[in-house]
């Protein structure tokens, strides 16, 4: 058991291989990436697996067992506080157990994340440039690559250690879709014959085309709401939202029209605030930029 109540199933294969870290579950409200942590645990059973699974799912019990995207315990979020510190608060003590339990001496990160209960996301996978061959592998609809990774992320442990690191986000809501399911336990799968985990009958050629986005992926450093009120999307995340173009309204408590939240340039709309009651400074949505296939 790692600190803070998490459990880290390690499966080993009946030959040596690569060592694949997998996370699910990091923000307590994001119930995708820990459902398919346990469906992909019972695939690999009885598979001829080379190397060893190190999976967690939740990653923060106390915050999944709350519903809560954050620890109860300090208030604190997982996903910014890697590497974390033995010494420090319950939520820098999780993250220390990960990165140095489950993290160090791997060869591939992958951290399964979603919208949770307040954003809505398009099913995508987000990389360096280290880890293009992992997106390609995993087949998601949609990329994100980017120049670095924001400060405080599991993916930041990863690459300090060496080790080439990859995340995926989807729907969100509270609900899982069944499509979005698939495709992170295919997706993983497909990623493990790709590293010569499994045979290649377990990899996963996309359905069509992906599409391709680049930008920073910094999530707290999108657009915020000037004002509290209720916000109503207008657009859906994925869309192509042209320079200008209607993202939402944002209304008074009396129903009257506060704002009409606007795109500030061309973008492919990646994180958009699903829960209607907003405060000043809340993020509303991330753009990101489309680009050709690198």
């Amino acid at each position: 058991m790692l600190p803070g109540g998490a459990v880290m199933t390690t499966v080993h294969g009946g030959r040596s291989g690569p060592t694949l870290a997998l996370l699910g579950g990091v923000h307590g409200d994001e119930d995708e990436g820990v459902l398919a942590v346990w469906r992909i645990l019972d695939e690999l059973e009885g598979s001829a697996l080379r190397g060893t699974v190190r999976a967690v799912a939740p990653a923060n019990p106390a915050a999944w067992s709350a519903g809560a995207r954050r620890t109860p315990h300090d208030g604190g979020d997982l996903a910014r506080s890697f590497p974390g510190d033995c010494h420090g608060g319950p939520t820098e003590v999780i993250a220390d157990g990960i990165t140095n339990r489950v993290i160090d001496g791997a060869d591939l990160l992958i951290d399964l994340h979603s919208g949770g209960l307040r954003y809505s996301m398009p099913l995508f996978c987000g990389v360096l440039h280290e880890g293009l061959w992992a997106a390609a592998a995993f087949g998601a609809p949609l990329t994100w690559l980017h120049d670095s990774w924001p400060h405080g992320r599991s993916l930041v442990a990863a690459r300090d250690r060496g080790i080439p690191a990859m995340y995926v986000e989807c729907g969100g809501g509270g609900a899982i879709r069944q499509e979005d399911l698939r495709t992170y336990v295919t997706g993983v799968l497909s990623v493990m014959a790709e590293l010569g985990m499994l045979s290649d009958r377990s990899r996963t050629e996309p359905s069509a085309e992906p599409r391709w986005v680049r930008g920073s992926g910094d999530l707290d450093a999108g657009a915020t709401s000037s004002r509290a009120g209720l916000f109503a999307a207008t657009a859906v995340a994925g869309d192509l939202i042209p320079d200008g173009g209607e993202i939402g309204r944002l209304f008074g408590y009396q129903g009257e029209l506060l704002e009409i939240v606007r795109a500030p340039r061309c973008g492919v709309l990646m994180f958009l605030r699903r829960q209607a009651r907003t405060m000043r400074g809340e993020v509303l949505f991330v753009l990101a930029d489309p680009c050709e296939a690198p």
